[in-house]
């Protein structure tokens, strides 16, 4: 199953043009997380919109990550993280909320979204300084699913 996690990762760099200087966060035989800098001239006002793009390219049903599909891809996600690195805290899905704002009060504005596929889960983040200048920031978190029921 490892094989698609390069594949979807590289469907998101690639939609944002953000392979130049990208670079793998974390790397496992479940989870693969890609950092990258977009080289397209993205303004924020089109931000939500290229993200919302990625649910037909990459084939997948876009899921609210407080819903029950969603608490399930993260704590699934923290399970697999949980295999290689010490992790001291339960899985919280609202912690994605709270570095949305964390990184928001740092003067960002951030968009994320979760897509689920039949046997993997995207976790997109992009945030950009709210100003308009500098890039466009891409972290994408690419899992199995390990499940096939929601």
């Amino acid at each position: 199953m490892s094989e698609i996690l390069p594949k979807i990762t590289g469907q998101v760099i690639g939609h944002f043009n953000a392979f130049k200087g990208s670079r793998p966060a974390y790397h496992s035989e479940h989870i693969l997380i890609v950092r990258g800098i977009s080289h397209d001239k993205i303004e924020l006002d089109e931000m939500e919109d290229k993200l919302a793009e990625l649910k037909d390219i990459l084939d997948a049903r876009e899921v609210d990550v407080l819903s029950d599909s969603g608490k399930n891809f993260v704590e699934k996600v923290d399970s697999y993280m949980r295999e290689d690195v010490a992790v001291d805290t339960a899985p919280d899905s609202g912690g994605l909320l709270r570095m949305k704002d964390q990184l928001e009060a740092m003067g960002l504005t951030v968009y994320y979204k979760l897509f689920l596929m039949s046997h993997a889960g995207a976790f997109v983040a992009i945030w950009k300084d709210k100003s308009g200048f500098g890039p466009l920031y891409v972290e994408v978190t690419v899992s199995e699913r390990g499940d096939t029921d929601n």
